[in-house]
C-alpha cells in the first residue's frame, strides 16, 4: 500500500509564490496531486483559487476553517472562543461552501487562542457547543470536522493544547463525523512514543500531517523522529488517505523534495 502525500501550501512554496495560486501551480508543476490550504478570503480570490484546482485536477484533502487574518486574536480559529460564536458560524459556512466547491472532505476546525478575559471552562463549553452544531452541518455535506491539538511552543495559549483535551472533546461530542488531526511534529512535542500513541488514539484519527522535530523540516532531515519506521506503522495503521507535508523547507521548496525519493515514494 503506498502512501500518498498533500502539499501544504502554508508551508510549501512560499518562498517563490505570494498567492495560493500560484503555489497551486507549483505543486501541481512539481509532482503533487494533491494540496492543503486556508480557506481563501473574499468571492473573487475563493473563485481564482477554485478555477485553478480544476484546471491543474489538484484534489484538496484538506482545508482550514477560515479565519479573521487581521487580528491576532484570531487569526488562529474562533471554535472555542466565548463571545465569537456568531463569527464562528460565519467562517464555517464560508468554509463549507468552499469545501463543497472544491470536492474537500475534511474541514480543520482551529480553535483559537485563550486570552485573560475568559476561564477555560468557557472555552470548553464554547467549543462542545459550536464542535456539535458543526458535526449537524458537515453531515449533510459529507465532509469531517478536524480536531488539531498544537503544542504550546509553537503557537503560546492556543486552546486545543493536549491530546488529552483533545480525546476528551471528541468522546464528549460522540459524532463520527468529528476526527483527530495527528500531526507528528505536534504530536512529538506534546507527548512522544508515536507508536503507542497511535495505537492509543487510532479509532479517534481521521488525518496526519508530517514535520521532523525540533525544527519542522523535511521528515529526512536529522531530528528526533524516524520517518522510515513511522512512515512503516502508518502503513501498518491502515490510513489511506492523504498526508499533509506540513513542514518549512530547509532551504528551498524543491531543493527539499528529494526525500521522496530517499524513503521510496513517488510523487
Amino acid at each position: 500500500m503506498a502512501l500518498k502525500f498533500a502539499a501544504n501550501l502554508n508551508f510549501l512554496f512560499t518562498e517563490k509564490a505570494s498567492s495560493i495560486v500560484e503555489r497551486i501551480c507549483l505543486a501541481h508543476q512539481h509532482g503533487f496531486r494533491a494540496v492543503e490550504l486556508t480557506c481563501p478570503g473574499d468571492g473573487n480570490e475563493s473563485q481564482k483559487v477554485l478555477a485553478t484546482i480544476k484546471q491543474s485536477g489538484m484534489a484538496v484533502s484538506l482545508v482550514n476553517l477560515a479565519t479573521d487574518r487581521t487580528k491576532d486574536e484570531l487569526k488562529w480559529g474562533s471554535t472555542g472562543i466565548p463571545g465569537a460564536e456568531k463569527l464562528f458560524q460565519q467562517q464555517l459556512n464560508s468554509t463549507i461552501e468552499f469545501a463543497k466547491a472544491a470536492k474537500c472532505q475534511k474541514i480543520h476546525l482551529m480553535s483559537g487562542l485563550l486570552t485573560d478575559k475568559q476561564l477555560e471552562c468557557d472555552y470548553n463549553r464554547t467549543y462542545l457547543s459550536n464542535l456539535k452544531l458543526t458535526a449537524e452541518k458537515l453531515r449533510s455535506s459529507n465532509i469531517i470536522g478536524l480536531v488539531e491539538p498544537i503544542n504550546p511552543y509553537y503557537v503560546p495559549k492556543y486552546y486545543m493544547d493536549s491530546y488529552v483535551k483533545a480525546i476528551e472533546v471528541l468522546e464528549s461530542v460522540q459524532c463520527d463525523n468529528i476526527k483527530l488531526l495527528v500531526d507528528l511534529f505536534h504530536l512529538q512535542c506534546l507527548k512522544g512514543n508515536v507508536t503507542r500513541s497511535l495505537k492509543e488514539y487510532g479509532e479517534y484519527i481521521g488525518h496526519f500531517q508530517i514535520a521532523q522535530v525540533p525544527n519542522r523540516n523535511e521528515p529526512d532531515t536529522m531530528g528526533e523522529l524516524d520517518y522510515a519506521y513511522i512512515f512503516q506503522i502508518i502503513q501498518e495503521f491502515g490510513y489511506t488517505d492523504w498526508i499533509g507535508c506540513e513542514y518549512k523547507p530547509k532551504t528551498t521548496t524543491v531543493e527539499g523534495l528529494n526525500w521522496f525519493q530517499k524513503f521510496g515514494f513517488k510523487l
